[in-house]
This record gives structure tokens, C-alpha cells and sequence, in this order.
């Protein structure tokens, strides 16, 4: 796995996330948004964090299936333990490990983006970002050349922090 953790800890720390969390729920608008799991994380989800979880099989990768909230139209994350967080830790799956940051295509180019719900990069120097973005990219797109599945078509509110000078 792609291993983004140092470059992110000047940007959101644990206990921002913590304090926050709300990448891992998702109203119905969201729901493109939720992680993409590659066959052997999903394996790994069913033997050693959470036997129950269901997955919609998409082309070689699958998505969670996220269980509405009752009288609301919020989908929390299976993996998400409302007191301890992730219950998978470092072993996250892809998109959340380099959240806020997404991975997208324009034009036939895979390019680094900001989420604009991130409460607390929000409040961030826009340069440290920008900076984090870019020492992340390499790393985000090397991960991609071999898991394609993870790139998603662009969305015009996010922000573009960085582009794939190969051009996938």
C-alpha cells in the first residue's frame, strides 16, 4: 500500500480526524465517493475486520455496501467505529488513506484533487496543501498504474492540485 501518512501528518493529524470523521459518512448525493476496494483488501475486510460486510461487485474492484441511518439520509462507513475510528487503522483502503486528496481523470490525464468538504483543510494554508498534494503525487500515481480502478472522472468542484505528466 501507498504509504502517504508522513506527508499528511502536518495536514490533518489524527485527532482532527478523529474530532471530525465526516469523510466516512456519506449522504446520498455522496455516494460515488465511497472507497474502491481491490479483491485482496476485500478478503482481507471479510477474514479479519468485519465478516459481515457486503460488497457491490463493480469491474475487477468492489464497493462496501453502506446501510442507511435510520430517519436520516446519512450512510456511515461499516469500517467506521464511532469511538476508536477506522477499525482497519493503516491497512485503509486507498481513498481514504490519501483523503482529503482524490484521484480523477481529465482529458485523458489522471490528476490529484482536493475535496472541498474537508472541514479542517479548509482551514489550512492553501500552499501547505498544495505542497502536500505534490510530494503525494508521484506516490498516488504509481499506485494507480497498477490499480486503474481507483481513478474516477473528474468533478468540476474539485480543485486540481496536481496532474500525471504521463498521461494515462
Amino acid at each position: 500500500m501507498c504509504s502517504v501518512g508522513g506527508i499528511f501528518g502536518t495536514l490533518l493529524t489524527e485527532q482532527d480526524c478523529a474530532g471530525c470523521r465526516l469523510c466516512c459518512k456519506f449522504d446520498s448525493y455522496g455516494l460515488w465517493q465511497t472507497p474502491v476496494i481491490c479483491k485482496e483488501l476485500a478478503s482481507k475486510i471479510l477474514q479479519e475486520y468485519l465478516p459481515t460486510a457486503r460488497f457491490i461487485r463493480r469491474e475487477g474492484h468492489f464497493l462496501m455496501r453502506f446501510e442507511r441511518e435510520e430517519q436520516e439520509d446519512i450512510y456511515p462507513c461499516p469500517l467506521l467505529d464511532p469511538e476508536h475510528g477506522c477499525i482497519m487503522g493503516d491497512e485503509k483502503p486507498f481513498d481514504c488513506m490519501i483523503w482529503p486528496f482524490m484521484l480523477m481523470e481529465l482529458e485523458g490525464r489522471r490528476v490529484v484533487t482536493l475535496s472541498p468538504i474537508c472541514p479542517v483543510i479548509n482551514q489550512r494554508c492553501f500552499d501547505d496543501v498544495c505542497t502536500a498534494a505534490l510530494k503525494a503525487a508521484p506516490m498516488i500515481f504509481a499506485y494507480a498504474d497498477k490499480h486503474p480502478e481507483l481513478v474516477r472522472p473528474y468533478m468540476d468542484e474539485f480543485p486540481i492540485l496536481a496532474v500525471d505528466k504521463a498521461g494515462h
